[in-house]
């Protein structure tokens, strides 16, 4: 018997200043840190974004498409470490800060004189261009919007910017710098492209899913096709969606969605706290084997088995929901 499900999508988590009660709201003081780079306060990609077999672990800052701008502390502390490699990073430093925080600025031409001097007498006594330094505490205090470096291109980078993270100190979990309180202008709603349906009396992997095209009627997307009929009595969804910043034509990622069952909220995912051990999870967290085959990303708003990402709450079922009950579906998905 078909059963049939109404499906809105309401407007989308699309700035980290506004929370679903699903989620406990981070608590963070958005006072502590200032932007890192003398330049437009503006980014080209933001944290858990999505990349090939990983999220972004960060943002990456706008340098006004030149190298060389300054690289700023963004809080008090002191640097920790200096790393330098071909790839990744590139030349990149860190700083310890009294909150418990570390903060990472990736690919850079130049260190500030001193440290620079540094960095290249340890090379020089390593024999090796390669480092990565464990710095002393007290040898190269800084304060808030101190010069650190020039910005560059270094390392796995495709084009001129800075790569900008905050992490816990002790636990090394990479935190949404945008949940800080940073200077990003969002006034912009998410995109919706596409809604895929799931029978989850099968594996995920072992379908294609149906997909469904969306149409935007008074800022809620509906299915094109209306109201969709169903042939499995166990489904569970996934969207195609992107976020973009003011002023901005670049497709950033989604903050967070959450799919209810009749008002009921029975899965989301938000970008709060990623580690760099969880990065993989992507593959579990997309469909995967829908984008292997040269189709866009699906974010899955069900958790899959196992799955251990941090990004996911949800109930018992995981996402999956049970049509066999003989009552109607409004399913929303927001």
């Amino acid at each position: 018997m078909k059963k049939i499900l109404s499906v809105i999508l309401a407007g989308l988590c699309y700035c980290t200043n506004t929370y679903s009660q699903y989620f406990n709201q981070p608590s963070y003081n958005k006072n502590y840190y200032s932007w890192p780079v003398g330049a437009v306060k503006a980014i080209v990609a933001n944290f858990g974004e999505l990349r090939p077999n990983h999220y972004h672990m960060g943002l990456d800052c706008r340098t006004e498409q030149v190298e060389n701008k300054p690289v700023l502390a963004a809080a008090d502390g002191y640097i920790a470490k200096v790393k330098i490699e071909p790839w990744g990073f590139g030349r990149a430093l860190y700083i310890n800060h009294p909150n418990g925080h570390t903060t990472l600025y990736a690919h850079m031409n130049d260190f500030y004189p001193a440290l620079e001097a540094y960095v290249k007498q340890q090379q020089y006594a390593l024999k090796s261009w390669n480092v990565f330094l464990d710095i002393p505490p007290t040898l190269f205090p800084v304060k808030q919007g101190d010069q650190i470096g020039f910005s560059g291109n270094t390392g796995g980078s495709q084009g001129p910017h800075v790569h900008f993270e905050i992490r816990d100190t002790k636990t090394d979990k990479v935190l949404n710098p945008l949940s800080m309180g940073l200077p990003i202008s969002d006034n912009t709603a998410p995109d919706i492209l596409r809604l895929a349906v799931y029978n989850r009396s099968l594996s995920t992997y072992e379908q294609t899913p149906k997909i469904y095209p969306l149409k935007k009627v008074n800022g809620i997307y509906v299915p094109v096709a209306g109201n969709i009929k169903i042939n499995t009595d166990k489904v569970s969804f996934a969207i195609t969606g992107y976020d973009r910043y003011s002023g901005s034509t670049n497709q950033n990622g989604i903050y967070q969605a959450v799919l209810y069952d009749n008002n009921t909220p029975v899965c989301g995912f938000r970008m709060d706290s990623i580690s760099y051990a969880e990065t993989r999870y992507l593959n579990a967290h997309i469909d995967y084997r829908y984008r292997a085959a040269g189709g866009s990303y699906l974010q899955h708003l069900s958790r899959l088995p196992g799955n251990n990402g941090g990004i996911y709450k949800s109930d018992g079922k995981d996402g999956v929901i049970d049509l066999e009950a003989e009552k109607g579906h409004d399913i929303r998905i927001e």
